[in-house]
């Protein structure tokens, strides 16, 4: 695939749907935006592609939030996603000593739509496995029966979902009822080999999914975007105080600012903050 893409499929006769991510050209250029030491890098692989899959539960003009705040081990992950599939993300700090494998902190979501009010949801854990977060998540936030699994070996995931009995096809004459995990269980030689990175374009994708009934609906570009600009980075200035303005500006009438998200540098003038700026 030429560009990361999220590939959605639906089996109708037992009323299930897959969502599938290769983000291997994501990963490789998060990486070197953020020069994500080795450690981090295996870590960002799976928390990546696990959070990058809320994009299916996302409507027109909703953006989601998902944040990892994790106290032991300390570091911060960040993933702010739109409906279009534009996405920013960081890591903090951007290597690690050890591989970290369970937290204790919490994990939040945050959907912000135009049209509607924000939803927050918050989780707290205690020594709780990293890999299994998102599927929490799915579980007590969102409350769907959904399970995202990763390749062990390529970039990839896939997120099957049981759809509510109200969307699935019911003029199928044999359909018959099965639960997640029997499911997965049943087709656990498909999504193995779905994950193993050996098909790669849509219409090898499309052909292989539909040899197990599953058929092709669609599908959503994912891209690293980062809306900063120098407006932007004035603006923070605003939550700052008079004092604080000329404190950061008394020894030069320029100082350096980043981006946390895309590590673009900015260079401010004290000149470019008018009086209105700061509160």
């Amino acid at each position: 695939m030429e560009t990361t893409r999220q590939l959605a499929f639906i089996n109708n006769k037992y009323g299930f749907t897959i969502s599938f991510i290769n983000g291997e050209q994501l990963i490789s250029e998060i990486a070197q935006i953020h020069n994500i030491g080795p450690l981090a890098l295996a870590f960002y692989k799976k928390t990546l592609l696990g959070s990058t899959q809320l994009i299916n539960y996302l409507k027109a003009e909703e953006s989601i939030g998902f944040y990892i705040d994790s106290e032991d081990p300390y570091f911060r992950y960040k993933l702010e996603l739109s409906a279009t599939g534009s996405l920013r993300t960081l890591l903090l700090p951007e290597d690690f000593e050890e591989l970290p494998t369970h937290i204790t902190g919490r994990a939040r979501i945050h959907k912000m739509s135009l049209k509607g009010q924000p939803y927050t949801s918050i989780l707290e854990y205690e020594d709780f496995p990293i890999e299994s977060i998102i599927n929490d998540v799915l579980d007590k936030s969102y409350q769907f029966q959904a399970k995202v699994m990763f390749s062990p070996d390529f970039h990839n995931s896939v997120m099957i979902t049981k759809l509510p009995p109200t969307n699935i096809n019911k003029k199928i004459e044999d359909f018959e009822e099965i639960g997640l995990e029997s499911f997965i269980d049943e087709k656990i030689e498909f999504f193995a080999d779905l994950l193993s990175g050996s098909k790669q374009s849509i219409a090898e994708l499309s052909e292989f999914c539909e040899k197990e009934d599953f058929s092709y609906i669609g599908s959503h570009e994912l891209k690293f975007h980062c809306p900063c600009s120098y407006e932007r980075m004035l603006h923070n200035f605003s939550t700052l105080s008079p004092k604080d303005i000329e404190e950061i500006f008394a020894e030069s009438d320029q100082v350096e600012t980043r981006c946390d998200y895309c590590n673009t540098i900015y260079k401010v003038l004290r000149e470019d903050i008018s009086p209105n700026t700061v509160q």
